[in-house]
């Protein structure tokens, strides 16, 4: 193992779902040593841009090794910078690798190796009542023009309200809040380095909330600077703005179909009618597909029925962008289309090196999305299984 190591601690500081989430928003490629005083020897996690692609403890390989590594509580950490030359056994992305890791140690289904008994919040960590806390990267003050304090209980934004202001959090915790006719649903909440806003505010002149943000502590927040943010957003391509863009459609359909679910207004199919799967292959790392014509669903296949996850449009994107790590297809959704579905191909190592050129604070904001796209998803499979278990 080379010797330029370039970031070290230990995880009794800094958890694991933590540091993979670090080492992704940078785009990191190296290997990530393990050492535990409580076990036999170290452990490996071979990462290529920000992915984990296997772990190595002993004579045992794969993704059961890197969630038996979440357990690993007080080790000590190195990350060495260095290609990769090395077989890719774990497919999955990384987010979906952190929230699968932390939920089976939070269900006790992972040993814990060591005595740190803490338990910070994490992207992916829940409260005691099962809504996911998200926590963000650390904030970069340059960004911040002015401080604005909320108390308990008191609203941040309000659905159905128009708004274009962001904000990072400094202290305290908030909770997004999906407004029914029913009742109020928690889907997730937020604490240090989250954001609170929305990328298409930066795209529209007016931007409708789409849920109800409220301190659950008294909360300090960071107002950034807008317009600084936003002539930096204008001076993307139109591609990866389309990207970004996408990602958040995402997001607020599936905040929707996931407060539904709570009230239990979400209907599970037999079959996708007349659309057909999308066959996309997890070989396709270097490109994504942008839609240009015909009707696209990401679907979730639960106990051999479907549900829509969220409906696709023109110029919205299809596939798995690793270096936000946001895909839904293909390991953790699918894509059915129908017959007139036409799309274009986008090379993602031109995308990718223009997003590496992104201010930290963009994207810290873009990372945050997808991460939500992600915990998002998670909250409504565990919101069905609660479902099905009351039942």
């Amino acid at each position: 193992m080379s010797s330029n190591i370039v970031l070290k601690g230990s995880l009794s500081f800094l958890n694991l779902g933590e540091l993979l989430q670090l080492l992704g928003g940078s785009g990191s490629t190296g290997i990530l040593k393990l050492t535990n005083m409580y076990t036999d020897g170290a452990g490996f996690i071979f990462i290529i841009d920000g992915n984990p692609v296997d772990a190595e403890y002993q004579n045992q390989k794969g993704q059961d090794v890197l969630n038996a590594f979440f357990g690993w509580v007080d080790a000590e950490f190195e990350f060495s910078d260095e290609k990769i030359l090395h077989r890719k056994t774990i497919q999955k992305n990384r987010m979906e690798l952190i929230l699968n890791g932390l939920r089976m140690l939070d269900d006790g289904l992972i040993e814990i190796v060591g005595q740190a008994t803490s338990k910070n919040a994490t992207v992916g960590s829940s409260d005691d009542s099962g809504v996911p806390i998200i926590k963000g990267p650390l904030v970069d003050y340059l960004y911040i023009v002015d401080e604005d304090a909320f108390a308990a209980g008191q609203e941040v934004v309000v659905q159905e309200k128009y708004g274009n202001w962001l904000w990072v959090i400094l202290e305290g915790t908030v909770e997004v809040v999906r407004l029914l006719p029913e009742g109020p649903v928690v889907i997730s909440k937020l604490t240090e380095g989250a954001f609170i806003g929305s990328i298409k505010s930066m795209k529209e002149k007016s931007n409708v909330r789409s849920a109800t943000v409220s301190a659950v502590t008294s909360v300090q927040l960071g107002v950034l600077d807008y317009h600084r943010i936003l002539e930096e957003f204008t001076r993307i391509s139109e591609i990866l703005r389309d990207v970004l863009v996408s990602i958040e459609y995402r997001l607020m359909h599936l905040t929707t179909i996931c407060a539904n679910a709570q009230f239990k207004k979400i209907k599970m199919l037999q079959n996708m009618g007349e659309l057909k799967q999308l066959p996309i292959s997890e070989k396709t790392d270097g490109t994504i597909y942008k839609i240009l014509k015909g009707n696209a669903t990401v679907v979730k296949k639960i106990n051999n029925h479907f549900l829509q996850l969220c409906p696709l449009n023109p110029d919205d994107m299809i596939g798995n962008i690793p270096f936000l790590s946001t895909s839904h297809e293909p390991h953790s959704a699918q894509i059915f289309v129908s017959d007139n579905f036409e799309t274009e191909e986008i090379d993602l190592i031109d995308l990718k090196e223009e997003y590496d050129e992104l201010s930290t604070t963009l994207k810290n904001m873009f990372l945050h999305t997808a991460t939500c796209l992600s915990v998002t998803t998670g909250r409504l499979m565990d919101i069905l299984k609660n479902s099905k278990a009351n039942d």
